[in-house]
């Protein structure tokens, strides 16, 4: 009875913070759902909107700045290192409540909305923002859903020593997926400018040396054999970079073929490299976004 109720889109389903307990209306017709729909959402996100300033008071100095905080649903499976989970299609079309935060450093994923300084700093799952991209945005049928309802759904993809770990994501409305992408991008740009040097262990040419990612100064690869200093091997700006690019295991490949002393670059960075090269992108992404 309730999936009939849903076809035709005279439902709203309800679900408690604690993710424990739900319910579902059943409006006369389909305008009348969406009339309490809006009502109601505006009316969540007026409370969210509080919420958020009340969790700041006590958690900024804990897991920093909240900047947005909410309820979206997330893709049963995903992808991890740009290969698609083996479950069937009816279990990605499961798609599961979750709540998010977005901070001025991390994406925090949490199964339900934290109600104690313990349990924000306790998310199933958490990215670096300087190693996240927004990488896509659409609607259900973008990722290959079996639903007959088109929602708003977007994509992010991280960059960890185990690969490139993808969410799909969706929100309610257009409108909300707009402002998730917006303090996604943002929130991508500020981390990469507040922080603005960024350092990797690596191999080369079999010497340990470390590379140093600086949103001015570019690339600088230090050696870290033993002595009082490292002694600086090379070093490139961003735009003497032709191109990048990694086998998904552990080489990094930077292109400075060209430029006076360049070369195409081997570094073994002794894990997958995907934090790096998401590093790289964004520092690309902020400087031509401030340029704008």
């Amino acid at each position: 009875m309730a999936g009939e109720w849903l076809a035709e889109n005279r439902c709203i389903e309800l679900h408690s913070p604690d993710g424990i307990h739900s319910c579902i209306l059943r409006a006369m017709d389909p305008q009348e759902a969406t009339t309490w729909f809006n009502a109601l959402h505006s009316a969540i996100g007026k409370s969210t909107q509080k919420a958020l300033l009340d969790a700041n008071r006590a958690l900024v100095s804990i897991i920093g700045e909240l900047k947005h905080i909410g309820w979206l649903s997330r893709r049963s499976g995903g992808e991890q290192n740009g290969r698609s989970s083996s479950e069937s299609s009816d279990e990605l079309d499961k798609w599961q409540s979750i709540f998010v935060a977005v901070t001025d450093r991390e994406l925090r994923l949490y199964e339900s909305a934290p109600w104690s300084v313990e349990a924000w700093s306790r998310p199933f799952e958490s990215c670096p923002l300087v190693a996240t991209r927004l990488a896509g945005a659409g609607n259900t049928s973008t990722v290959g859903s079996n639903s007959s309802t088109h929602s708003s759904v977007f994509c992010i993809r991280c960059g960890t020593t185990r690969g490139v770990v993808s969410h799909w994501l969706r929100s309610e409305t257009n409108r909300d997926m707009a402002a998730w992408a917006r303090v996604l991008v943002q929130g991508c740009h500020n981390a990469i400018i507040c922080q603005r040097e960024f350092s990797f262990r690596c191999l080369f040419q079999g010497r340990p040396c470390q590379l140093i990612v600086h949103l001015d100064r570019g690339f600088t690869l230090l050696d870290s054999g033993l002595g009082p200093a490292s002694k600086a091997l090379w070093t490139f700006p961003f735009d003497k970079l032709k191109g990048s690019a990694d086998d998904g295991n552990k080489l990094l490949y930077l292109d400075f073929s060209g430029t006076e002393d360049g070369a195409e670059l081997e570094l073994d960075m002794e894990c997958c490299p995907k934090p790096v090269v998401f590093v790289l992108h964004n520092c690309l992404s902020a400087k031509v976004h401030s340029l704008a």
